[in-house]
């Protein structure tokens, strides 16, 4: 997994409009990237939705808040429209993005092994050097942890 300190990975995904979108385009101020497993999952949504609650004091601090998982492009944009949730999710689902960052993790799901997204997060400055990871995200008030850290 990446660490603070290293660069944002350069790669081209494509966006929950069908829009291809290349990471090193979304700096030009603080950008959280938060990776999650699946869209319209219990954990998931929770994220999600604490994201977009305090969407607007992202915006206020300039920052941009991007989600990404496995899912496709129509998925993310039915998760979206269910949840009302205004920022990009990225649909990795070449799992480009994720290997990038170093998020595949092996699970164990009923009985079998199998390779996961892990929850994490990633505040990279308008630079694209990754300031402050969260490897291993407990959904609850984690939004909240991540506007604090923003400048």
């Amino acid at each position: 997994m990446l660490v603070e300190g290293d660069s944002l990975p350069d790669q081209t995904v494509t966006d929950d409009e069908g829009n291809l979108v290349r990471t090193t385009g979304l700096l030009g101020g603080p950008l959280v990237v938060y990776f999650y497993p699946k869209d319209d999952t219990p954990g998931c949504t929770n994220e999600a939705s604490q994201f977009r609650d305090l969407y607007k004091q992202f915006v206020a601090k300039g920052a941009r808040i991007v989600g990404v998982s496995r899912d496709s492009a129509e998925s993310h944009r039915k998760f979206k429209a269910k949840y009302a949730i205004p920022f990009t999710l990225l649909a990795d689902t070449d799992s480009k993005l994720c290997d990038a960052f170093g998020v595949i993790v092996d699970k164990n799901m009923y009985g079998k092994k199998t390779k996961g997204v892990a929850r994490a997060t990633f505040l990279i400055d308008a630079q694209g050097t990754i300031v402050k990871v969260w490897p291993k995200v407990n959904v609850d008030e984690h939004a909240e942890e991540v506007l604090a850290s923003l400048p």
